[in-house]
């Protein structure tokens, strides 16, 4: 066991230093320091800092040895030495994580649909092998792992609502005001500086302020109400128009998809640019197509990035509409309360969305949207996150 904390033999600072825990810290703990290390030096926010990005990734190595018992285990036996060995794998909440900034979002959306159903599908296949993966992805569909996906949904909502109904206790119980709303905005100046943060913000204020006006026509006007009717209106509305975009981001995808898979046919074959030397060595013509092939392999790869970017982006956000309704739901229709205490939170819950909508609104004229990257900065975007996502296997 390594007995010092600090230092390992080799004069190398210890993984738990890298993290700032101890080496009893719970996996939840080790998770919780990684973000907030790699936030503070995340390339995005360091740039041209070749001492934050290397920061960076031995902030991933670390957590890609401490994130996995086995791994830890041995790590906390036999150092570095004992980890040098074995599989990449990458933690699909993790990865989602990053990207999309969800982390610091997690207290008010949970885990994402994406990345619950990416750690689901990889498990089930590391049991499979890698000899059946179809098979895999056909019995995922009607397994018992969709009720474990249901039961994760359920707890994910649940851990939401408990958030927001903690949260909007100066406004419900003790009727301030003016301490809720700057608790609210500092809390969504905070989220707009994530991956992703004011397209989140924008889209989750929106849907509160959806959920509440629902519930207040319900409740004062009247559930057969026009003004209940309208409310209900523009949420379908508003959903629709979130999985219209899915669908055609999603179908633009598949095409661009084509695309790398025509760039990647290699042209015919012409008989002298098919020739071999005597030893058996790939001829000049023949390795100068083989380059110009990979190449357009690669621009069109490059080109797909920011498209598929946008098409997991559209998913997170019809995830996040489903959610935030069954959230709603929890929270503004729990009969252990008095409805005088459901109605303060329905107004609790739209003035928490007319802030954060607001302050995501005022992030995105400001030119912090991530919807418009660059292919290079997509490709920069996922590699971070890969990089900082996987983990040593067995």
């Amino acid at each position: 066991m390594l007995a010092a904390f600090g230092w390992d033999s080799r004069g190398q600072l210890r993984y738990y230093d890298l993290l700032r825990v101890k080496p009893s810290a719970s996996a939840a703990e080790v998770k919780k320091a990684y973000y907030k290390e790699a936030r503070a030096c995340h390339p995005d926010k360091n740039p041209g800092d070749a001492e934050a990005n290397a920061k960076f990734q031995k902030l991933a190595d670390a957590y890609q040895v401490l994130s996995d018992p086995e791994s830890r285990k041995k790590y906390d036996r036999e150092g570095k030495a004992g980890v040098q060995e074995g599989n990449v794998k990458m933690d699909p909440s993790v990865f989602f994580s990053l990207l999309f900034g969800s982390e610091r979002f997690e207290p008010w959306i949970g885990e994402l649909q994406l990345a619950m159903q990416t750690g689901q599908l990889a498990k089930a296949m590391e049991r499979g092998g890698p000899e059946s993966h179809e098979e895999v992805l056909e019995e995922e569909m009607m397994s018992d792992n969709s009720k474990v996906l249901k039961r994760r949904q359920l707890h994910r909502e649940v851990h939401c609502a408990v958030h927001l109904r903690e949260f909007m206790n100066d406004f419900v119980y003790r009727r301030d005001l003016a301490q809720f709303e700057q608790r609210a905005r500092l809390e969504a100046a905070d989220l707009a500086q994530c991956q992703f943060g004011p397209e989140l913000l924008a889209s989750l204020g929106e849907m509160y302020q959806l959920r509440a006006e629902i519930y207040l026509a319900d409740e004062l006007v009247g559930r057969f109400s026009l003004t209940k009717q309208m409310a209900a209106f523009k949420h379908s509305g508003k959903t629709m128009q979130h999985k219209f975009s899915l669908v055609s981001n999603g179908v633009n995808s598949l095409l661009q998809v084509k695309k790398v898979h025509d760039a990647s046919k290699a042209p015919p074959e012409e008989p002298a640019a098919a020739t071999a030397s005597s030893e058996g060595e790939v001829s000049a013509e023949e390795q100068a197509r083989m380059k110009a092939v990979e190449e357009k392999m690669e621009q069109a790869l490059d080109q797909a990035l920011p498209l598929f970017l946008q098409t997991a982006w559209a998913a997170v956000v019809t995830d996040i509409d489903s959610t935030v309704k069954e959230v709603g739901r929890k929270l503004l229709k729990d009969k252990s309360v008095p409805w005088q205490i459901r109605v303060r939170r329905s107004q609790a819950l739209q003035r928490l969305g007319q802030i954060f909508f607001e302050e995501g609104s005022k992030a995105l004229a400001a030119g912090g949207s991530a919807q418009t990257m660059t292919s290079e900065v997509a490709k920069a975007t996922l590699q971070e996150a890969l990089m900082a996502s996987v983990k040593m296997g067995k």
